[in-house]
């Protein structure tokens, strides 16, 4: 098993996965609620290219960038009374329809089975919201797989904070020494590092537009089943 190898003979006990980008492609129903609430707000739709480039740094920076965009100004002037009010609306659609067009990247179901039967725990760590990450694991049928679930606010801090992911370890009852993160932005690489744990990246993911390898993973591959 690739994962087992990052561990230098420690045996692989779970495995923590970030969500958006990494297991699912959620940007089509993140893109939908967003153009929905710029139009409320009075602003132009994005679009889901633009909204793709957008994505990895939770909704707050999601929000920033596309009423920046819409306003023709800098990404740190994107604040105050139109950033919230954006940003509630984005909530609002959201909430209404976090699902329907994401889909599970291809071979992640086979790669969670695997590992569910080889005894691995596994637990999902995002900087998504969990009153927005549970509806959609369920809809995928991902939360059987994952028992433990530490989203965006479940603490004062996300990743690139290692928090989370000790958060995680805990829950499931096992040590940070015998853990590996899996994701697909420098955050993920981030909050590993932090904790000092190995982390892997998939290259397809979300990672505002820059590419992951630039994070210096410890394993890079381009198709989730790779990590099997």
């Amino acid at each position: 098993m690739k994962l087992a190898g990052l561990l230098d003979g420690r045996p692989l006990k779970a495995l923590l996965f970030d969500l958006d980008g990494t297991l699912v492609d959620s940007v089509p129903d993140i893109a939908n609620a967003l153009d929905r609430a710029l139009l409320a707000e009075g602003y132009a739709a994005a679009g889901e290219e633009r909204a793709r480039a957008w994505v990895g740094n939770g909704a707050g920076k999601l929000v920033q960038r596309a009423l920046a965009h819409a306003l023709n100004i800098a990404e740190a002037d994107a604040v105050g009374e139109p950033f919230d009010r954006l940003l509630a609306a984005f909530y609002d659609f959201y909430q209404q329809d976090s699902h329907s067009h994401t889909r599970l990247y291809t071979g992640v179901l086979e790669a969670l089975s695997a590992w569910q039967q080889a005894g691995i725990a596994m637990a999902c760590v995002t900087n998504k919201p969990e009153r927005f990450t549970h509806p959609i694991l369920a809809h995928l049928k991902l939360d059987s797989f994952m028992p433990v679930v530490i989203g965006g606010d479940t603490l004062p801090v996300r990743k690139p904070d290692p928090a989370p992911l000790l958060l995680a370890c805990e829950r499931l009852g096992i040590a940070a020494e015998n853990t590996v993160m899996v994701g697909d932005s420098v955050n993920d690489v981030g909050a590993a590092r932090a904790l000092g744990v190995p982390v892997a990246c998939v290259s397809y993911g979300y990672n505002h537009g820059a590419p992951v390898a630039d994070a210096k993973p410890d394993l890079l591959v381009d198709d989730f089943f790779d990590l099997v």
